[in-house]
């Protein structure tokens, strides 16, 4: 009887054990089920994706230069003094043989009264002697020297004319005072700058080109559209005309120089110095697709969105391209490509797609 009712007792332990481990079991079950599913969840990598661009595609070149004046001109007297006047600032609008400075003339008018008193003397002289040896009253020996003297003697006038002249010193032709560098009172010698003029009306820009493009700017030269762009001014960007195309490639810096003429740049607000980028369209095509570079990754591996809503990458070297994006072939039109995120996953990967990017233009 007793041991009857142990083993009942025994039995009802037992099946309490197995019940407690059948409930651990399922909890051990469901736990594992739920860190399963989150971990999946974990793996839905997220990204952010684009469709191809159509349009146009340009194939450009920036290079900086700065605006230049075709006539640029540094006024220097050619006979030194006391500067007495100089009667420009800059800013000023001169005209071609305007007064503009005076070096004081009092030195140069007494050489220039004592060269005119030699010269008559040495006139007078010579006109007599001449006369004589027409006559035969001289020798010829006579007749030469005095004709020497006479000619030594009109040439030091003429130099002492030309000198007092020089005091006075006039614009070489109507343009802008760029720079005033004298001062009113100093001393000046030969040679000492005054004032720079400049015509504002003949804007210009120099460019250094890289000779690996020589090719592009020999083939279109005349055509080849070329825009420039001011930060002094904004965003707004105005035209050129071509000038002239060096015929030789520097070898010290290996590369050649273009000129191009700025029409109006002065009512634009162009000014000498002003730095400038000049846009070179090398090449250009219509109607095509294209992308930005950013969704091209290291091996030029170009990820996209499988139609499982995978991830997926095939090898792609662009062949028409520019500084931001590149040409892809028609037939890829239709599908989403990965710009943000793609360094992160894996092919056949699970993605999550954020949203698509921003419409973007070519430039």
């Amino acid at each position: 009887m007793i041991n009857s009712e142990k083993k009942k007792k025994f039995s009802f332990i037992k099946f309490g054990i197995f019940i407690i481990l059948l409930l651990l079991s399922a909890v051990v079950f469901v736990s594992i089920f739920r860190e399963e599913a989150a971990l999946e969840e974990e793996f839905l990598a997220p990204v952010i994706t684009i469709k191809p661009l159509f349009g146009t595609l340009d194939k450009t070149l920036r290079i900086t230069s700065q605006v230049e004046t075709g006539r640029l001109i540094t006024v220097v007297p050619r006979v030194g003094g006391t500067l007495t006047a100089l009667n420009v600032n800059s800013g000023d609008e001169v005209y071609e043989g305007q007064l503009i400075a005076q070096v004081d003339s009092a030195p140069y008018e007494l050489t220039f009264a004592q060269a005119q008193s030699a010269y008559m003397t040495a006139q007078s002289t010579y006109e007599m002697i001449r006369e004589l040896y027409q006559s035969q009253g001289v020798s010829r020996q006579n007749y030469e020297n005095a004709l020497m003297a006479f000619e030594v003697a009109r040439a030091q006038f003429n130099l002492a004319q030309l000198n007092m002249d020089y005091t006075r010193i006039r614009a070489p032709m109507s343009a802008t005072v760029l720079m005033r560098h004298g001062t009113q009172g100093g001393l000046v010698a030969t040679g000492t700058p005054l004032v720079t003029l400049g015509d504002l009306g003949d804007l210009r820009i120099k460019a250094a080109i890289p000779e690996i493009h020589y090719r592009f700017f020999a083939e279109a030269w005349g055509t080849m559209p070329v825009r420039i762009q001011a930060p002094a001014l904004g965003e707004n960007t105005f035209g050129v005309n071509p000038l002239s195309l060096a015929p030789y490639v520097s070898p010290e810096n290996r590369s050649f120089l273009v000129e191009y003429g700025i029409p109006n740049g002065n009512v634009s607000g162009l000014r000498p110095g002003m730095f400038i980028n000049v846009i070179f369209t090398l090449d250009k095509r219509d109607d095509i697709y294209y992308l930005p570079f950013s969704v091209l990754t290291s091996g030029n591996r170009l990820w996209y969105v499988t139609d499982d809503n995978r991830s997926q990458y095939m090898e792609l070297t662009p062949e028409f391209f520019n500084n931001e994006f590149f040409q892809i072939p028609a037939e890829y039109r239709d599908m989403i490509f990965i710009l943000e995120g793609q360094h992160f996953i894996t092919p056949g990967q699970k993605l999550n797609i954020l949203s698509g990017a921003p419409q973007v233009t070519s430039k």
